[in-house]
């Protein structure tokens, strides 16, 4: 192995240093945070003191077809979200959708992507290892923008 791969890259004090493994992480966070503020949200009046009200899982489970809220998100959680979302931008324009398929199936629980699942989405009919290239590139890419961004600051 050669000692290039081993090097400990540099990096200021309080800055923080993105491998892939982080901004995918982050990226999948982002998505599962998108879904909890899309199906997460209160559909009654929010002028009274409603938070006080709790339900068991049993008597909504009884008493209705939905299913139980979940709970709206903080602003910390928010702002990670709406950080990580921003990070699409950093990618090449082509491959936005690629991350955001290949994310949302690990957002979903999948341990990996099911490349020739996004062939058809992407417009393709082969070439499934060149989507993984491609995702791998786009997501090196945001961690390259990130990684610049932050030895700047």
């Amino acid at each position: 192995m050669s000692e290039g791969l081993n090097m400990m890259v540099p990096v200021a004090e309080g800055s923080i240093f993105w491998s892939f493994a982080d901004v995918e992480a982050r990226l999948v966070e982002a998505m599962q945070f998108q879904w909890r503020t899309e199906s997460g949200t209160w559909g009654f009046a929010s002028d009274g003191p409603w938070h006080l009200i709790v339900r068991d899982w049993w008597d909504w489970a009884a008493h209705e077809d939905k299913p139980v809220p979940r709970i709206p998100l903080s602003r910390e959680q928010m702002a990670r979200m709406e950080e990580a979302s921003g990070w699409l931008a950093l990618a090449p324009e082509r491959d936005r959708r690629l991350v955001v398929l290949a994310v949302t199936a690990l957002a979903a629980g999948r341990k990996v992507v099911p490349w020739r699942a996004l062939l058809r989405p992407m417009g393709m009919a082969r070439g499934a290892d060149g989507l993984r290239m491609r995702y791998g590139r786009a997501v090196t890419c945001i961690c390259a923008s990130l990684n610049t961004a932050e030895t700047r600051a």
